[in-house]
């Protein structure tokens, strides 16, 4: 078990017999939605360091994002120790409204071409695990990626525990849209 692993185990035990500090926490950081998007993704950061020094007793974190951000190679917005053993991971905080998730910035801008070669839509199994075994998703399960989730309209809010592996095991489906903008455009027109 990677520490990692070991993080979100405890993470889902804390958050499962307190579901209201999770709940708190979440609904003060899409709370700042109001002011713009932006400015809840800076708080999920600050948010998430804070509950976990104060709530996870055996780990630490660090708001690293504010600085890493402007070097534009590092993907994470905390660093979290584990006080006993004193290992250290990062984690890139990812904050959504209800629908599709995004989960990995491509910061080399591998996937997203690659997935554009193979098709549009995705159902050969095979095919599949070809694609995330291949060079350009090398790097998919490198990244701890933990989204939260916000419905606004129901005013509904939750953290979701990315597990990469089972998401490669259980993929059935892969589409891939080139411009959802442009998308978007073409359906008001």
């Amino acid at each position: 078990m990677t520490t990692y692993d070991d993080f979100k185990n405890r993470f889902k035990l804390l958050a499962g017999k307190n579901k209201h500090l999770v709940i708190n926490t979440l609904s003060n950081i899409f709370t700042m939605r109001l002011i713009g998007n932006k400015t809840h993704g800076d708080l999920a950061e600050i948010g998430m360091v804070e509950f976990i020094n104060q709530f996870m007793y055996d780990y630490k974190s660090i708001h690293v994002g504010k600085d890493l951000f402007r070097a534009k190679e590092h993907e994470e917005d905390i660093v979290i120790i584990n006080e006993i053993t004193k290992t250290k991971f990062p984690l890139s905080l990812k904050a959504y409204g209800d629908g599709p998730l995004q989960l990995s910035t491509d910061s080399h801008q591998k996937m997203f071409p690659f997935l554009e070669k193979q098709g549009g839509n995705i159902t050969d199994r095979h095919k599949i695990e070809v694609i995330f075994n291949s060079q350009e998703f090398a790097d998919f399960g490198t990244i701890n990626i933990m989204p939260l989730i916000y419905d606004e309209k129901k005013q509904r809010c939750n953290i979701m525990i990315f597990d990469h592996r089972k998401a490669m095991r259980e993929t059935h489906r892969i589409v891939y849209v080139k411009k959802i903008k442009d998308s978007m455009l073409t359906q008001k027109a």
